[in-house]
């Protein structure tokens, strides 16, 4: 039976990979001022999210990629898990995996919070069964692939986990419209994704939305996770609202969500002290899960 760790245990692997990196660009004695310095600029980004004239945020500096995994993704991993136990009430109890292979794109998946979640959901349920876990991680930022790629292997889950970095901007139809493979997935997730590229929507994002609408096979699920701000909720409920093929499972709007109680900051030790700020621990956030009819 596979282990029973915490989501701050899963991060905690993934943030001693990035803080080393982050050590080797900035030195052991300058790389903890700077990680504050990109946890400030990353809250300062995300209050600008809905502005049409804000700058894309830019994770390609290795402080940064530290600094978001440190702030968000352990939160942002367990409101998915939250999402699939909704999935799963949906469905009386019955589990989703029903195949030997589970395929998941996560769209804008980049920073991991997609996976962790995922991996958390099914080695906390042994009756979740499947052979193979097949996860597509789809973004813009091609450093992240250093990151998830190689922690996969080591994920605690009762099956083989087989994660595979697929490079993706929404904004540039030409980084996705060869790509085939991650539009075949039983789950596609959006974990705080729709707030980052709606803004930057001069009709190419809302193509990639009717594309992977489109393409998705029957039985598939949409899972949106993002912040509880009516700019994203619209934005998101506009693309699947007027097509005849989508149901909504569960909806809540604009809800105060924090991580399930077992769920500890403790787990992340000594860089608890080294940076000023504390990882993220409640959202208002927004909560779709839809089927592809």
């Amino acid at each position: 039976m596979a282990t029973t760790m915490t989501i701050f245990e899963l991060v905690k692997i993934a943030l001693d990979e990035l803080y080393d990196d982050a050590v080797a660009e900035y030195g052991a004695e300058g790389v903890d001022a700077e990680i504050q310095g990109r946890v400030i600029y990353l809250s300062n980004s995300y209050g600008q999210l809905h502005s049409p004239n804000r700058q894309p945020v830019d994770y390609s500096d290795p402080a940064t990629r530290f600094a978001y995994v440190y702030k968000y993704v352990a939160t942002h991993g367990d409101y998915l898990v939250q999402a699939l136990t909704r999935l799963r009430e949906y469905n009386k109890g019955t589990p989703f995996c029903s195949t030997d292979q589970l395929r998941v794109s996560c769209i804008g998946g980049g920073p991991g919070s997609d996976i962790i979640g995922l991996v958390k959901y099914l080695s906390d349920r042994p009756d979740e069964k499947f052979g193979k876990l097949t996860c597509y991680l789809l973004d813009g930022e091609q450093a992240w692939a250093d990151t998830w790629t190689e922690v996969g292997s080591s994920l605690p889950v009762n099956g083989s986990v087989d994660v595979n970095f697929q490079p993706l901007d929404v904004t540039k139809p030409n980084t996705w419209k060869a790509q085939k493979k991650f539009l075949k997935a039983d789950i596609f997730t959006m974990i705080y994704f729709v707030s980052e590229v709606c803004s930057l929507d001069d009709g190419t994002v809302a193509q990639f939305f009717e594309t992977i609408f489109d393409s998705a096979k029957s039985g598939a699920v949409f899972i949106y996770v993002d912040n509880g701000h009516p700019t994203f909720d619209n934005y998101f409920d506009l693309r699947w609202k007027k097509r005849g093929d989508i149901e909504c499972l569960y909806e809540c709007t604009s809800e105060t969500h924090t991580p399930n109680y077992s769920e500890q900051k403790s787990e992340f030790g000594e860089f608890l002290t080294k940076f000023g700020h504390m990882p993220k621990l409640q959202s208002n956030l927004s909560m779709r899960i839809l089927l592809k009819q």
